[in-house]
């Protein structure tokens, strides 16, 4: 299982981030990967909540439904994969002492296939999973703070 841990603070406060992330209807407009995120049944927000999702990675066409094992308001989000790519992705909101926010969100997947499944992880995924996840942050700061040349940086190349 690859894990990829990334941070950006966010100069709004936690309530305002919190209830944005927590809100399925506004997931792709900070989730680059995503063409689908729609609630699927009651609640469509908390603890229990279900979303069907789909979209693009590599090229290569996803569809999943992920399930909030865990809500802790303005504190935790997490959601698991219950179809498709195993995965679990967290979303960890700190408030800072300037009335911002941190926001820590956590990549955790496994793909099938031990040795194979290693392979193509290290060779070619990680590092796609790790510069979207890096876009998610960027998108969620520039959508809430209204701040439209944020981009995510290359990799530097010697």
């Amino acid at each position: 299982m690859a894990e990829i841990v990334k941070s950006i603070d966010i100069d709004v406060p936690i309530e305002t981030v919190f209830e944005y992330v927590a809100n399925p209807h506004n997931a792709l407009t900070f989730m680059p990967n995503f063409t689908k995120f729609q609630p699927a049944g009651q609640p469509e927000r908390g603890l229990g909540a279900k979303v069907e999702a789909a979209g693009d990675f590599m090229g290569i066409g996803f569809k999943t439904q992920l399930e909030i094992i865990e809500f802790e308001e303005n504190k935790r989000l997490v959601s698991r994969s219950i179809q498709g790519v195993k995965s679990l992705s967290k979303w960890q909101f700190r408030p800072l002492p300037n009335g911002s926010t941190e926001v820590t969100f956590i990549s955790d997947y496994n793909l099938p296939g031990r040795m194979l499944g290693w392979m193509f992880d290290k060779l070619l995924l990680e590092k796609d999973v790790e510069k979207n996840t890096v876009q998610t942050l960027l998108n969620l700061k520039k959508v809430l703070e209204g701040k439209p040349n944020l981009r995510a940086a290359g990799y530097a190349t010697w």
